[in-house]
């Protein structure tokens, strides 16, 4: 979903948009930050809060409120927040894809955070760097923009592909060999004063990790992302959690890739300080789990072909907002390609997405099965390949 279409998305049958298309673009001094930028205005997500309270139309649900204004930390990873990921002695890739493998680790002046993202064939964490401001530093809960970081602004995230998945042969660039590692350099192109730099190297047999950065060329150098070869190392896998549970899905169609304490993709990357609490992307045919070079959607967060997502936020981070006399147990609001819902207190919002993939009776059927976990407490969350799969 591209800029203009997330900007109609998300003021389709809602308040007046905050920016405008313009705006959006204007703010942004990469692709990826006008990615994020335009995301963070169409997010007209329905979050629910709950333990394990139903959706379906017409029923209150139970809620549990944590204490006024708080939320669960903006920075709360997987692991922090459940079981601490481990040191593990070699790599164990288990049959089932929505695993953790590493953990956050430090490498000079570049820190990799827990991975925040999962898919059937990667995992992807958010990469900061010593004085820089990030792409996922949290918004003013009162604004719909991000900050700007002006000259000491990065966009930057590490993705550790399974066995397999990627195609180092597409990936083309300087080879050289890194501490005993295949490796492959790429420089460019340029968005205004920013360079991207990437490095992917193979970390263990037939497995592969990119890191990619977003800063002005004396801010990250190659060499910095040379020292993430020696970083990276396996954790004992733990299994990927989500605030929520599906009880329909339409037919054929199978969960791609979620997020935890984010949305899917490199959207919820993008996002990750934003407080949101989850997602996942469905797709109708699967999605290839071998010869890629970039996660799904690719840097601009494009909806993958056939899919569909499912995301759950705050209510006060989202666009739409319930109307005068509107009350959030009522009939799911649909219009432009998504399907909105809320808790009864109306203090969470579930949406589901489709951009007119699936026609709105099918989006209002998925949002009536869907069971939350109390979104303020991820112990509660069920494992996501169990919690996704319908039936």
């Amino acid at each position: 979903m591209h800029v203009h279409e997330l900007v109609e998305t998300a003021t389709s049958d809602a308040p007046p948009p905050r920016y405008t298309v313009d705006d959006i673009v204007a703010a942004g001094r990469t692709v990826q930050r006008r990615r994020r930028t335009a995301w963070t205005v169409a997010s007209a997500a329905v979050a629910v809060t709950g333990v394990v309270a139903a959706i379906g139309i017409g029923l209150p649900g139970t809620v549990a409120r944590p204490p006024a204004g708080e939320l669960p930390a903006a920075d709360a990873s997987p692991a922090a927040t459940a079981s601490p990921l481990a040191p593990a002695a070699s790599w164990d890739f288990p049959a089932d894809p929505f695993t953790y493998v590493f953990q956050r680790f430090d490498a000079g002046k570049l820190h990799v955070q827990d991975p925040i993202v999962v898919s059937r064939a990667y995992q992807i964490a958010a990469l900061h760097i010593d004085g820089l401001v990030t792409n996922d530093h949290a918004v003013d809960a009162a604004t719909v923009m991000r900050p700007y970081a002006g000259d000491r602004g990065l966009y930057a995230y590490l993705t550790v592909y399974r066995p397999g998945a990627f195609d180092a042969h597409r990936f083309a660039g300087n080879r050289l060999a890194i501490d005993g590692h295949q490796a492959v350099e790429q420089e460019g192109p340029s968005y205004g004063e920013n360079l991207r730099r990437a490095l992917a190297w193979e970390y263990t047999d037939n497995a592969w990790a990119v890191a990619e950065t977003f800063a002005e060329p004396s801010q990250v150098s190659a060499a910095d992302l040379r020292g993430l070869v020696g970083g990276l190392r396996p954790s004992v896998p733990t299994p990927a959690r989500v605030p929520f549970s599906v009880g329909y899905l339409p037919a054929g169609y199978h969960a791609a890739e979620i997020g935890q304490h984010a949305f899917a993709s490199l959207n919820g990357v993008a996002s990750a300080g934003d407080g949101n609490y989850g997602g996942a992307i469905f797709a109708a045919p699967a999605l290839p789990t071998t010869g890629l070079t970039e996660p799904y959607g690719g840097p601009e967060g494009d909806d993958p072909p056939g899919s569909f997502q499912i995301l759950v936020l705050p209510s006060n981070r989202s666009n739409q907002s319930l109307r005068d006399g509107e009350q959030p147990h009522s009939q799911p609001r649909c219009g432009n390609g998504f399907c909105t819902a809320w808790t009864s207190d109306g203090r969470t919002t579930i949406q589901v997405a489709s951009g007119g993939r699936l026609p709105d009776a099918e989006m209002v059927k998925i949002l009536n099965g869907i069971k939350l976990a109390d979104v303020t407490d991820d112990r509660t969350w069920p494992p996501a390949t169990t919690a996704l799969r319908a039936g």
